[in-house]
């Protein structure tokens, strides 16, 4: 099923409202590093990082509503 042009505007509209992006320049050998290391662990770069970025900062979603 192909996505129409009026959820791709309504999926933007809501990301550019509710995401924002984080630019991040590694070496090549640590992203090779990183890779390999979720490779092995199942797990998605963006979903590491992430777990990692919440775990250091104590995030807890109720404390910011």
């Amino acid at each position: 099923m192909t996505v129409s042009d009026a959820q791709k505007r309504a999926v933007n509209k809501w990301r550019s409202k509710n995401m924002k992006r984080i630019p991040l320049d590694v070496r090549i050998e640590e992203y090779e590093a990183l890779k390999n290391y979720c490779d092995l662990h199942n797990l998605s770069i963006n979903g590491f990082i992430r777990k990692l970025f919440i775990d250091a900062i104590g995030y807890n979603k109720e404390q910011y509503i």
